[in-house]
C-alpha cells in the first residue's frame, strides 16, 4: 500500500467515530412558513429571519442532548393554496416536529387544516384573524393579537382621540383585511361612527373606483384592511385623488416596505397593529444586536413575534427531550405548547432572554393570554410615533 493510500484509509478512519456520532443523533426538523417571494417577500423575510435567529441560538444546546436540530424555511408566496401544499408535505416528513407561520391568515388557515391530521404544532406570529382560533384546533396557536382586538383599540382611538363621525372602510379582500374590516365596523357601530361605505379593492381598477366612491362621500376617515402592498396603491391613489381624510390601517401597515412604496404619502397614515416598534419591548436592546449582526439590517415587529414563537416552539420540544433519547412525538409537542408560560423578560434579568414581546402563556384556544395593541402615526419624516397602547386579555374578546 502506499503512503498517499494509507493516509487516506488512516483519514477516512479517523472520521469514522465522527461520522457514526452524526449518525447516531437523532435530527429534528422545525419549518417558518411566509412569503419569500413575491410582493410580500419583505415581510415575510421578517419571519424567516426571527425564527432562524431562534433557530442558531438553540442548535448547540439540542446538540448537547444529542439530537440534530435542522431548520427549514418554506416559502408560501402568500398563497393559500400553497398552504395547503406544505402543509401536507411537512406532515408527510415525520421529523418536521414545529412549524412558526403563516405571515397571512388566509395561508395559516389552510396550512393549519392540513397540518391538523398529522398533529404537527403551529405558532402563528402574525395572523391576525379570529376564526383560526374558533376551528378547535388543539396544535395551532398564536402570539399575536387578534383582528377584533385591533377593532377595538382603533374605534376606540377614532371616537376619544379624532371624534370622527363618518368612516368608510376598503378591504384588499383577503381573509386577513375581512376579518379586520368586518371587525372594525362592528366596533365603529358600538362608537356610534357613521359608516360611510365599505368596497372590496385589490387591483387598480377596483382601487380607482374605491376612490372614486371615497371622494363623493368625503368621510373623515378611510380605514383599510388588508397588507402593505395593496395598502400602498390605495393611499397614493387617495391623495392623488386629492382626499384630506385621515388614512388608517391594521398591522398590515406595519412595514417598512409599505412606506418605501408609499413615499411622503404615508406621512400621516394611522394604524394599529399588535407588534408595535421593537424599542417598546423589555428585551429589545439585546434582540436588537444580535439580528443586527445576523443579518445587517434592524428587526420589525414581526422578526420579533417569528423569534419569540420559535423559541416557545423549541422550549415545548426540549421539554419533552432526553439525552441521546427519542425524539417527542408530536403530540407532546403540541400539548407543551400550550404549557408554555414565560415571564416578562428584560435585558438585565439573569440567564438567557429569549421571549421579547413580555409575558407569554396561551389559553385553551391558543390564544395569547395578555397582549398589547399600538396605535402608530406616521410623522412627517416618516417615523412611527406610538400614540396609544392598549393591553388586551384573550378573555375580554370572548
Amino acid at each position: 500500500m502506499t503512503n498517499k493510500r494509507l493516509t487516506g484509509v488512516l483519514g477516512a478512519l479517523a472520521l469514522f467515530p465522527l461520522l457514526l456520532g452524526s449518525a447516531g443523533a437523532v435530527t429534528i426538523k422545525v419549518a417558518s412558513v411566509s412569503p419569500l417571494s413575491g410582493a410580500l417577500a419583505p415581510i415575510g423575510t421578517e419571519v424567516r429571519r426571527g425564527a432562524e435567529l431562534a433557530v442558531q441560538e438553540q442548535v448547540a444546546a439540542f446538540k448537547a442532548l444529542g439530537h440534530n436540530l435542522v431548520y427549514m424555511p418554506m416559502d408560501d408566496q402568500a398563497s393559500a393554496a400553497l398552504g395547503t401544499q406544505i402543509g401536507k408535505t411537512l406532515s408527510a416528513d415525520r421529523s418536521v416536529l414545529g412549524v412558526v407561520g403563516a405571515l397571512n391568515s388566509s395561508v395559516s388557515n389552510t396550512l393549519a387544516a392540513a397540518t391538523a391530521a398529522a398533529n404537527l404544532a403551529m405558532i402563528s406570529p402574525a395572523s391576525t384573524n379570529d376564526g383560526l382560533t374558533a376551528n378547535g384546533w388543539k396544535h395551532f396557536s398564536r402570539v399575536v393579537a387578534t383582528d377584533s382586538a385591533q377593532a377595538v383599540a382603533a374605534a376606540q382611538y377614532l371616537k376619544t382621540e379624532l371624534n370622527a363621525k363618518s368612516v368608510f372602510v376598503v378591504s384588499d379582500n383577503t381573509a386577513y383585511g375581512n376579518g379586520l374590516s368586518k371587525a372594525l365596523q362592528t366596533n365603529l357601530k358600538r362608537q356610534g361612527i357613521a359608516l360611510a361605505g365599505y368596497v372590496g379593492a385589490s387591483n387598480d381598477e377596483q382601487i380607482a373606483g374605491a376612490v372614486k366612491r371615497i371622494k363623493t362621500m368625503n368621510p373623515d376617515v378611510v380605514y383599510f384592511g388588508g397588507t402593505d402592498d395593496v395598502g400602498s396603491k390605495l393611499v397614493k391613489a387617495v391623495r392623488a385623488a386629492g382626499v384630506k381624510a385621515l388614512f388608517m390601517g391594521g398591522d398590515g401597515l406595519d412595514s417598512p416596505s409599505f412606506i418605501q412604496r408609499s413615499g411622503i404619502d404615508a406621512a400621516g397614515v394611522v394604524y394599529s397593529t399588535g407588534f408595535g416598534p421593537v424599542t417598546v419591548f423589555s428585551g429589545a436592546p439585546a434582540f436588537t444586536q444580535k439580528y443586527q449582526a445576523a443579518y445587517k439590517a434592524k428587526p420589525n415587529g414581526v422578526s420579533v413575534y417569528a423569534y419569540d414563537a420559535m423559541n416557545v416552539m423549541l422550549e415545548a420540544i426540549k421539554s419533552n427531550l432526553t439525552k441521546n433519547g427519542a425524539a417527542p412525538s408530536r403530540a407532546q409537542v403540541t400539548s407543551a405548547v400550550r404549557r408554555q408560560n414565560f415571564p416578562a423578560c428584560f435585558d438585565g434579568a439573569a440567564g438567557k432572554c429569549n421571549i421579547v414581546s413580555g409575558a407569554m402563556g396561551f389559553d385553551a384556544s391558543g390564544e395569547r393570554l395578555r397582549s398589547r395593541v399600538f396605535i402608530m402615526k406616521l410623522d412627517n419624516v416618516l417615523q412611527g410615533q406610538v400614540a396609544k397602547v392598549q393591553t388586551v386579555t384573550a378573555e375580554s374578546l370572548k
